[in-house]
């Protein structure tokens, strides 16, 4: 089983992989651009099964789409 960015981002703090404020900043990007692509390939696979060539782009972008409609909102 594929590990979750939480579990990820766990296992750094745990290891103490942090030692100053840049290697946060760091870690913490990794774990949101992680989290991001489990997001987006979960919609993908739930939206899609036995698809496409042009069907796998198309939802490919609706699922980068979903993401940054429902999470990127800095």
């Amino acid at each position: 089983m594929k590990q979750t960015a939480v579990e990820w981002l766990l296992q750094r703090f745990e290891s103490g992989d942090m030692y100053n404020v840049e290697d946060a900043q760091f870690i913490k990007h990794q774990a949101k651009e992680m989290e991001k692509q489990q997001i987006i390939e979960s919609y993908r696979d739930g939206r899609s099964d036995q698809q496409s060539e042009r069907q796998s782009r198309f939802y490919n972008r609706m699922a980068e789409q979903y993401y940054n409609e429902t999470y990127n909102k800095n």
